[in-house]
């Protein structure tokens, strides 16, 4: 997007926060992936459109057929103006029937499968019934038909051309290792904020399609391995190491780079205005309970500017806080970045936020690349100036 939502923001920042309590004591991930040697397992990506919803409503202009979990048709016609699906003690209903079993998959090919008022999307919907007894609904579909879902939100089509072929690069070798690291389990990304964000077939775009085309088959990898080329809106000045933000092994493409470039993006600079009554009630949420909160700093001051940790005065002690998951907590559009320039106590008893950039700050700088495309310079180049020493590689199986 030309970075409209904090997507991958709030998830890896909320996976700092909990990744770091899971793993207090054990080693730091290793962030290198090795390809597997047979990727036709990995040609199709699972996103969870829907979590935890005990009804869902679907429909699709197409002929379609419905699956039991035995691979057994159960239901088809020549369309589906509309039907509802719901978890059942016994299996899944659909309208009336009760199918038994953990899931239904619908296939339609064509134009989609609307789903609720979630969205339409590509032609293999799964309706999983959970652990909690109620409905996640997963999206299966090619890899690069979930970018064309994908870029329109995480660049701006009306950026260059070499800008949007950047972000497809960055955006598929995310999706890639996301892939390969949850193969096992239920699904590999998020479609909202927690991943990167996929709104489906509506807001497909015949520019950044061509970006995604252009660019087919081609991922970033580091001494012949992926990595998660992690992507941000606005980094305020320079980008930081990814181990400085997330308990990773520090990563030569993740290490941080000087950016002059994103001066002119709307995030650069901002501000917020934060009652001290708002952070003790998040505090207190996230089991940090405090009394009246009387001051605020920041601590762990990275070469870029970031804090890492915010210091926090009650009448009852002082606490040291991630800045990183804090930010999440409260609320990644009003906190911006960790790149905090200025904490003033107004004269009403708010505290003033100043500060530069949107997001985690790791990876590519979404608006310093939009300039650098503006500049002139090419795809490659963009990607080998914000991830150092990786190169740009062909997977020929996602070429064909």
């Amino acid at each position: 997007m030309h970075s409209r939502t904090y997507r991958a923001v709030a998830f890896f920042l909320l996976c700092f926060f909990y990744l770091s309590l899971a793993n207090a004591g054990e080693s730091l991930k290793d962030l290198s992936i090795s390809l597997p040697q047979d990727l036709k397992d990995f040609r199709k990506i699972r996103i969870l459109v829907i979590r935890n919803k005990p009804d869902i409503q679907v429909s699709c202009k197409s002929p379609f057929e419905v699956f039991d979990d035995q691979g057994r048709s159960v239901f088809k016609g020549a369309s589906l103006p509309g039907a509802t699906v719901s978890a059942a003690a016994a299996g899944i209903q659909w309208w009336k029937e009760i199918v038994p079993g953990k899931f239904l998959l619908l296939r339609s090919v064509g134009n989609g499968v609307r789903v609720s008022n979630t969205g339409l999307f590509g032609d293999t919907i799964l309706f999983y019934k959970n652990a909690k007894g109620s409905l996640d609904v997963i999206n299966e579909l090619d890899l690069d038909d979930y970018l064309k879902g994908v870029i329109p939100f995480e660049g701006n089509p009306q950026w260059s051309l070499e800008s949007l072929k950047a972000q497809a690069v960055a955006s598929r070798t995310f999706a890639l290792t996301r892939m390969i690291e949850r193969h096992d389990e239920e699904y590999d990304v998020m479609a909202g904020v927690f991943s990167q964000v996929y709104a489906g077939k509506r807001i497909e775009n015949e520019r950044t399609n061509d970006a995604i085309e252009a660019t087919k088959g081609l991922v970033l990898m580091y001494n012949g391995k992926l990595f998660p080329a992690y992507f941000h809106s606005t980094c305020g000045g320079a980008t930081t190491a990814v181990d400085l933000v997330w308990p990773v092994k520090p990563h030569p493409a993740l290490g941080g780079v000087e950016c002059r470039f994103c001066e002119k993006s709307p995030h650069y600079k901002w501000e917020t205005r934060i009652l001290p009554s708002e952070i003790k009630e998040k505090l207190a949420k996230h089991g940090m309970p405090v009394n009246e909160v009387l001051d605020i700093k920041t601590g762990k001051i990275d070469r870029t500017g970031r804090a890492h940790i915010f210091i926090i005065k009650s009448t009852w002690w002082e606490k040291t806080v991630d800045a990183d998951a804090f930010r999440v907590w409260f609320d990644p559009m009003k906190i911006k970045s960790n790149l905090i320039t200025r904490i003033r106590l107004k004269e009403d008893g708010a505290f003033m936020f100043k500060g530069r950039g949107w997001g985690h700050g790791v990876g590519l700088c979404q608006y310093g690349m939009k300039y650098l495309g503006e500049l002139g310079y090419g795809y490659q180049e963009i990607l080998g100036y914000y991830y150092p020493g990786s190169q740009v590689t062909e997977v020929k199986e996602f070429k064909e």
